[in-house]
């Protein structure tokens, strides 16, 4: 029998804000595994931690603690520009409030992230 392979991978994410003298915990320990193939909903309450798990899972913030593996390479410790390269190469966004660019088309715009990528060409 063939193992599925495991695209993302959360251990023990954690990931807290200082507002003020508070400290704000919006994630606490969040564990789980994503296999290729499988589709996933995030929801929750308003408040629950969504956009920052998505932040967390879309490489654009990194956890408190714990660890984040995307195809089995750690994030956590990645720079900056490592994590815009695995972003570019590996993950695509379709945001709720539409951050589309107003003087393209659609199709422009979804074109614009493979000019950054130079596996592709025009």
């Amino acid at each position: 029998m063939e193992e599925r392979k495991v695209v993302i991978e959360l251990r023990d994410v954690k990931r807290y804000f200082q507002v003020g003298s508070e400290t704000v915990k919006a994630l606490r320990g969040v564990s789980f595994k994503i296999y290729e193939g499988e589709f996933v909903t995030i929801q929750g309450t308003s408040g629950s931690g969504k956009s920052t798990l998505l932040n967390q899972l879309g490489c654009l913030d990194t956890p408190t603690s714990g660890e984040y593996y995307l195809d089995g390479v750690a994030v956590r410790t990645m720079s900056k520009t490592q994590r815009a390269l695995l972003r570019n190469r590996k993950i695509g966004f379709v945001f709720q409030n539409y951050n589309l660019l107003p003087k393209t088309t659609a199709v422009e715009n979804v074109e614009l992230p493979l000019m950054y990528n130079n596996k592709y060409s025009a």
